[in-house]
């Protein structure tokens, strides 16, 4: 008789992360209360150093990090920006809200998926480990591709159906977007969520036609589509509260257009909001990180650091 052959199971990367989930969308994590309690309460004029890789957290570190991922992005790539941030700053509380594909066409479930974030939110506002109104900011929001774009617009709006306030005061990253529509980028945005084998052959003819469908409407009809309508959102003053945002994006994404990007961080500084834009030149979708882990991480630290300066307003 044959021995059953045991299979292991596959280890859960957010789970290694010590990350918390809450829905299939959302998860979260705390650093151990007493560690973050004693490093959240040290001395502001203790001696810090940022690096590109890591920092000695202080009363200046974000409270929060919301991550806000691409379109079905693995939980092990995921990872890997989840654990930058652990060691970048250690008593922060990092959030995670994740995006997939079906969410592209129906906005109601896009809204759905967020809820469980914005009760975490308003929690941790209930608990005054967060404010309402902070004069500088605690959160840093870090934006992944148009599907941390979609899911963020959703997270802002419904916090303030939820609460009647704007989302607090908060600076961004925004990494490979906006990016408006294009034939090949929405074809090749929706295939790297798919595995390789039998079932691209058989999505393929539908995105085809999606993307006809889309073709019809940007090109012909000309009206507001979901890309265009999110990217609006996020340069509404109204709506988004940032003392500062950088742009993180590069000219080999065959997703999003790198000029896209610049179009927005144009429109943005026209509207008053703090600019910074990062091109790198080969560097193709999300993959900054791994072209130049230091620049990168450089980036996203300086971005905070702007964020606690006096004299950048929302």
């Amino acid at each position: 008789m044959a021995s059953r052959q045991i299979v292991p199971a596959v280890p859960d990367p957010l789970a290694a992360c010590s990350m918390t989930k809450i829905s299939p969308y959302v998860s979260f994590y705390e650093p151990e209360s007493a560690s973050a309690e004693a490093q959240q309460t040290s001395s502001s004029s203790a001696a810090s150093s940022t690096t590109a890789t890591a920092s000695t957290s202080s009363s200046r570190d974000p409270k929060l990090v919301l991550i806000a991922s691409w379109m079905d992005a693995r939980d092990m790539h995921i990872a890997k920006y989840v654990t930058r941030y652990q060691s970048l700053y250690p008593a922060s509380r990092i959030l995670l809200v994740k995006f997939v594909v079906k969410q592209i066409l129906s906005e109601s479930q896009g809204s759905q998926a967020v809820q469980p974030a914005v009760a975490y939110l308003r929690a941790q506002i209930d608990a005054n480990y967060l404010a309402a109104s902070p004069e500088r900011p605690q959160i840093l929001l870090h934006i992944f591709s148009n599907g941390g774009l979609a899911s963020s617009k959703h997270l802002l709006q419904s916090y303030r159906q939820k609460t009647g306030q704007a989302f607090p005061l908060h600076c961004a990253v925004y990494d490979s977007c906006p990016g408006l529509w294009t034939y090949r980028g929405g074809y090749n945005a929706v295939m790297a969520g798919i595995p390789k084998g039998i079932r691209r052959w058989i999505l393929a003819p539908f995105l085809h036609i999606l993307n006809f469908y889309f073709m019809l409407v940007v090109k012909v009809l000309r009206r507001p589509y979901n890309l265009l309508i999110n990217a609006n959102f996020h340069n509404n003053k109204e709506e988004v509260h940032q003392s500062n945002r950088a742009y993180i994006y590069g000219q080999k994404d065959n997703m999003v257009d790198w000029r896209h990007v610049e179009c927005h961080a144009r429109q943005a500084k026209d509207k008053g909001y703090n600019v910074r834009t990062e091109l790198f030149p080969d560097s193709p979708h999300v993959a900054h990180l791994r072209t130049d882990e230091t620049r990168y991480m450089r980036i996203v630290a300086e971005t905070w650091d702007a964020a606690t300066q006096s004299g950048i307003g929302g």
